[in-house]
């Protein structure tokens, strides 16, 4: 999640967790003149008859608790698509390296069939098998098939 949005769900949800706290106690009195007064100290000793006074706040707007749940959802779903984008980005960063490695194997197998003046293999036996002449070369064209399919777009 990057910093902006974070800042952004984190301001909201304050902003809902203050409109939903309690206020502070106030106090309600009437001096000797008559005059009623209102604080959130208590009143001076010489006040006798003070009360306090319960304040509730507002209860939230319902069009308010809605529009912070679909802003964490939008901002939710933007951090998820941009997850899943990086993934889609790496696969394919790897998918890229797999392909030149295997490119890079087929020109080696390449070079060496075309500096060999015949080619050695073992098969499932012991005994080796040599191979020279017309088999050398077709060994050198299917090397060479490999190579432009798999070095193709590279």
């Amino acid at each position: 999640m990057n910093l902006k949005r974070l800042y952004v769900v984190l301001l909201s949800l304050a902003a809902l967790t203050l409109m939903t706290a309690r206020a502070d106690q106030v106090y309600r009195w009437v001096d000797a003149q008559g005059n009623v007064h209102y604080s959130q100290t208590p009143p001076p000793d010489a006040v006798t008859k003070a009360k306090l006074v319960d304040v509730e706040p507002p209860p939230p707007d319902p069009s308010a608790v809605e529009q912070q749940r679909k802003l964490v959802e939008s901002v939710n779903a933007a951090d998820a698509a941009q997850q899943k984008a990086a993934d889609a980005a790496q696969q394919q960063a790897q998918e890229k390296a797999r392909k030149q490695q295997a490119c890079e194997a087929a020109r080696k197998r390449l070079q060496g069939y075309m500096e060999a003046h015949r080619v050695i293999t073992n098969g499932n036996s012991a005994n080796p098998t040599y191979y020279t002449g017309d088999n050398l070369v077709k060994f050198r064209q299917q090397a060479q098939e490999q190579v432009t399919k798999l070095c193709a777009g590279s």
